[in-house]
Protein backbone atom coordinates (compact mmCIF):
# COMPACT_ATOMS: atom_id res chain seq x y z
CA UNK A 1 0.00 0.00 0.00
CA UNK A 2 1.36 3.39 -1.00
CA UNK A 3 2.19 5.97 1.67
CA UNK A 4 -0.40 8.75 1.71
CA UNK A 5 0.54 12.41 2.20
CA UNK A 6 -1.19 15.61 3.22
CA UNK A 7 -0.10 19.23 2.72
CA UNK A 8 0.65 21.44 5.73
CA UNK A 9 1.27 25.12 4.99
CA UNK A 10 2.28 27.99 7.28
CA UNK A 11 2.58 31.74 6.57
CA UNK A 12 6.16 32.84 5.92
CA UNK A 13 5.94 35.37 8.74
CA UNK A 14 4.54 32.89 11.27
CA UNK A 15 6.75 31.06 13.82
CA UNK A 16 7.06 27.35 13.11
CA UNK A 17 5.27 26.47 16.37
CA UNK A 18 2.27 28.71 15.50
CA UNK A 19 -0.81 26.64 14.60
CA UNK A 20 -3.57 29.26 14.40
CA UNK A 21 -2.85 30.26 10.79
CA UNK A 22 -1.69 26.98 9.32
CA UNK A 23 -3.68 25.16 6.65
CA UNK A 24 -4.02 21.43 6.16
CA UNK A 25 -5.06 19.90 2.84
CA UNK A 26 -5.73 16.17 2.69
CA UNK A 27 -6.10 14.86 -0.85
CA UNK A 28 -8.35 11.99 -1.87
CA UNK A 29 -6.65 9.15 -3.79
CA UNK A 30 -6.26 10.78 -7.19
CA UNK A 31 -3.72 11.96 -9.73
CA UNK A 32 -2.05 15.12 -8.42
CA UNK A 33 -0.15 17.56 -10.62
CA UNK A 34 2.10 20.28 -9.13
CA UNK A 35 2.07 22.87 -11.91
CA UNK A 36 3.64 26.29 -12.51
CA UNK A 37 1.36 29.00 -11.17
CA UNK A 38 2.25 31.30 -14.06
CA UNK A 39 0.02 29.09 -16.27
CA UNK A 40 -2.88 28.90 -13.80
CA UNK A 41 -5.44 30.56 -16.08
CA UNK A 42 -4.66 28.14 -18.90
CA UNK A 43 -4.95 25.07 -16.66
CA UNK A 44 -8.28 26.27 -15.24
CA UNK A 45 -9.76 26.85 -18.70
CA UNK A 46 -8.17 24.04 -20.69
CA UNK A 47 -6.78 21.41 -18.34
CA UNK A 48 -3.26 20.03 -18.83
CA UNK A 49 -1.05 21.12 -21.68
CA UNK A 50 -1.24 18.50 -24.46
CA UNK A 51 -4.02 16.69 -22.59
CA UNK A 52 -5.48 15.16 -25.78
CA UNK A 53 -2.03 14.06 -26.92
CA UNK A 54 -1.36 12.46 -23.52
CA UNK A 55 -4.63 10.54 -23.74
CA UNK A 56 -3.74 9.43 -27.27
CA UNK A 57 -0.39 8.10 -26.02
CA UNK A 58 -2.07 5.51 -23.81
CA UNK A 59 -2.30 3.21 -26.84
CA UNK A 60 1.51 2.95 -26.93
CA UNK A 61 1.84 1.99 -23.27
CA UNK A 62 1.53 -1.51 -21.88
CA UNK A 63 1.21 -2.73 -18.32
CA UNK A 64 4.01 -5.21 -18.95
CA UNK A 65 6.39 -2.63 -20.49
CA UNK A 66 8.49 0.32 -19.31
CA UNK A 67 7.66 3.91 -20.27
CA UNK A 68 10.45 6.52 -20.46
CA UNK A 69 9.56 10.19 -19.96
CA UNK A 70 12.63 12.09 -21.17
CA UNK A 71 12.23 15.78 -20.42
CA UNK A 72 9.43 15.09 -17.96
CA UNK A 73 8.93 18.69 -16.76
CA UNK A 74 6.50 18.59 -13.79
CA UNK A 75 5.20 15.16 -14.73
CA UNK A 76 1.99 15.49 -16.71
CA UNK A 77 2.90 12.54 -18.97
CA UNK A 78 4.47 10.62 -16.09
CA UNK A 79 1.45 10.86 -13.79
CA UNK A 80 -1.15 10.42 -16.53
CA UNK A 81 0.48 7.32 -18.05
CA UNK A 82 1.90 5.63 -14.94
CA UNK A 83 -1.13 3.38 -14.50
CA UNK A 84 -0.79 2.23 -18.11
CA UNK A 85 2.82 1.05 -17.72
CA UNK A 86 4.68 -1.51 -15.66
CA UNK A 87 7.34 1.04 -14.67
CA UNK A 88 8.08 4.66 -15.52
CA UNK A 89 11.52 6.29 -15.58
CA UNK A 90 11.29 10.08 -15.65
CA UNK A 91 14.22 12.39 -16.42
CA UNK A 92 14.15 16.13 -15.62
CA UNK A 93 17.35 18.14 -15.05
CA UNK A 94 16.02 21.55 -13.95
CA UNK A 95 16.02 21.69 -10.15
CA UNK A 96 12.69 23.27 -9.19
CA UNK A 97 10.87 21.54 -12.06
CA UNK A 98 12.33 18.22 -10.89
CA UNK A 99 11.08 18.92 -7.36
CA UNK A 100 7.55 19.51 -8.70
CA UNK A 101 7.81 16.23 -10.62
CA UNK A 102 8.77 14.35 -7.45
CA UNK A 103 5.98 16.06 -5.49
CA UNK A 104 3.44 15.04 -8.10
CA UNK A 105 4.65 11.44 -7.97
CA UNK A 106 4.52 11.32 -4.15
CA UNK A 107 1.11 12.96 -3.82
CA UNK A 108 -0.29 10.72 -6.56
CA UNK A 109 1.10 7.59 -4.88
CA UNK A 110 2.80 6.33 -8.06
CA UNK A 111 5.08 3.64 -6.66
CA UNK A 112 6.09 2.41 -10.12
CA UNK A 113 7.74 5.75 -11.03
CA UNK A 114 11.45 6.52 -10.61
CA UNK A 115 12.63 10.11 -11.10
CA UNK A 116 16.14 11.27 -12.01
CA UNK A 117 17.48 14.82 -11.82
CA UNK A 118 19.64 14.48 -14.92
CA UNK A 119 19.49 15.52 -18.52
CA UNK A 120 20.11 12.91 -21.19
CA UNK A 121 22.50 13.42 -24.07
CA UNK A 122 25.35 12.00 -26.12
CA UNK A 123 28.60 10.56 -24.71
CA UNK A 124 30.32 13.82 -25.66
CA UNK A 125 27.88 15.82 -23.51
CA UNK A 126 28.28 13.69 -20.35
CA UNK A 127 29.20 15.68 -17.28
CA UNK A 128 28.26 19.18 -16.14
CA UNK A 129 26.51 21.39 -18.69
CA UNK A 130 24.82 24.78 -18.61
CA UNK A 131 21.04 24.76 -18.99
CA UNK A 132 19.59 27.98 -20.36
CA UNK A 133 16.24 28.80 -18.75
CA UNK A 134 13.94 30.82 -21.01
CA UNK A 135 10.60 30.83 -19.18
CA UNK A 136 9.19 31.15 -15.66
CA UNK A 137 7.34 27.83 -15.98
CA UNK A 138 10.48 25.81 -16.74
CA UNK A 139 9.35 24.99 -20.27
CA UNK A 140 11.71 25.47 -23.18
CA UNK A 141 14.89 25.20 -21.11
CA UNK A 142 17.70 24.05 -23.35
CA UNK A 143 21.41 23.47 -23.71
CA UNK A 144 21.20 25.20 -27.07
CA UNK A 145 19.29 28.45 -26.42
CA UNK A 146 21.04 31.63 -27.54
CA UNK A 147 18.31 34.25 -27.01
CA UNK A 148 15.66 35.04 -24.39
CA UNK A 149 17.73 33.54 -21.59
CA UNK A 150 16.38 34.47 -18.13
CA UNK A 151 19.01 32.63 -16.11
CA UNK A 152 21.29 29.63 -16.23
CA UNK A 153 21.62 26.47 -14.15
CA UNK A 154 24.35 23.85 -14.01
CA UNK A 155 22.98 20.37 -14.65
CA UNK A 156 24.34 16.84 -14.93
CA UNK A 157 24.17 15.00 -18.26
CA UNK A 158 24.22 11.23 -18.63
CA UNK A 159 23.44 8.95 -21.54
CA UNK A 160 20.35 6.79 -21.67
CA UNK A 161 22.64 3.79 -22.12
CA UNK A 162 24.17 4.54 -18.70
CA UNK A 163 20.95 3.27 -17.09
CA UNK A 164 20.93 -0.16 -18.76
CA UNK A 165 17.15 -0.22 -19.10
CA UNK A 166 15.32 -3.24 -20.51
CA UNK A 167 11.72 -4.00 -21.43
CA UNK A 168 11.16 -0.47 -22.77
CA UNK A 169 7.98 -0.19 -24.82
CA UNK A 170 7.39 3.56 -25.27
CA UNK A 171 9.47 6.73 -25.04
CA UNK A 172 8.29 10.34 -24.90
CA UNK A 173 11.12 12.79 -25.58
CA UNK A 174 10.88 16.58 -25.26
CA UNK A 175 14.39 17.98 -24.77
CA UNK A 176 14.44 21.24 -26.74
CA UNK A 177 16.69 20.47 -29.71
CA UNK A 178 18.80 17.87 -27.89
CA UNK A 179 16.84 14.93 -29.34
CA UNK A 180 19.58 13.80 -31.72
CA UNK A 181 22.12 13.75 -28.89
CA UNK A 182 19.79 11.76 -26.63
CA UNK A 183 19.35 9.14 -29.35
CA UNK A 184 23.10 8.90 -29.93
CA UNK A 185 23.53 8.28 -26.20
CA UNK A 186 20.74 5.71 -26.17
CA UNK A 187 21.46 3.71 -29.30
CA UNK A 188 22.29 0.48 -27.46
CA UNK A 189 19.11 0.81 -25.36
CA UNK A 190 16.95 1.43 -28.40
CA UNK A 191 18.34 -1.49 -30.36
CA UNK A 192 18.36 -3.85 -27.36
CA UNK A 193 14.68 -3.06 -26.76
CA UNK A 194 13.87 -3.60 -30.45
CA UNK A 195 13.05 -0.05 -31.45
CA UNK A 196 10.32 1.10 -29.06
CA UNK A 197 7.91 3.73 -30.31
CA UNK A 198 9.20 7.26 -29.66
CA UNK A 199 7.03 10.37 -29.49
CA UNK A 200 9.24 13.43 -29.77
CA UNK A 201 9.13 17.17 -30.29
CA UNK A 202 10.85 18.93 -33.17
CA UNK A 203 10.14 22.58 -33.81
CA UNK A 204 11.39 22.40 -37.39
CA UNK A 205 11.96 19.81 -40.11
CA UNK A 206 15.15 18.46 -38.58
CA UNK A 207 16.56 16.47 -41.47
CA UNK A 208 19.66 15.34 -39.55
CA UNK A 209 17.51 14.00 -36.69
CA UNK A 210 14.97 12.30 -38.96
CA UNK A 211 17.69 10.71 -41.11
CA UNK A 212 19.46 9.41 -37.99
CA UNK A 213 16.23 7.82 -36.71
CA UNK A 214 15.82 5.98 -39.99
CA UNK A 215 19.51 5.03 -40.07
CA UNK A 216 19.39 3.29 -36.67
CA UNK A 217 16.58 0.98 -37.73
CA UNK A 218 13.22 2.77 -37.67
CA UNK A 219 11.19 2.55 -40.87
CA UNK A 220 10.02 6.15 -40.84
CA UNK A 221 9.08 9.29 -38.94
CA UNK A 222 5.55 10.70 -39.19
CA UNK A 223 4.00 13.93 -37.97
CA UNK A 224 1.30 13.51 -35.33
CA UNK A 225 -2.00 14.70 -36.78
CA UNK A 226 -3.13 18.01 -35.30
CA UNK A 227 0.32 18.78 -33.80
CA UNK A 228 2.69 21.02 -35.74
CA UNK A 229 5.80 19.99 -33.80
CA UNK A 230 5.22 16.43 -32.54
CA UNK A 231 6.46 13.36 -34.40
CA UNK A 232 6.27 9.59 -34.00
CA UNK A 233 8.71 6.88 -35.01
CA UNK A 234 7.46 3.93 -37.03
CA UNK A 235 9.13 0.58 -36.33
Amino acid sequence: MSTRYFILSKPLSSPIHETDQQDVVSLAPTNVYLLPQVNLDYYVKNGLFECHLIEWCKQFCSKDKVFLDIGAHSGTYTISLADCAKEVYSFEPQKMTYYSLCGSVALSGKENVSCFQVGLGSPEQVGKQTLKIVSDDGGGSSLHSTTGILREETIQIKTLDDFGLDNVGFIKMDVEENELFVLKGGLETIQRNRWPTILFESNFENTELFDYIRAIGYKDVIRVSGCHNMFLTVS
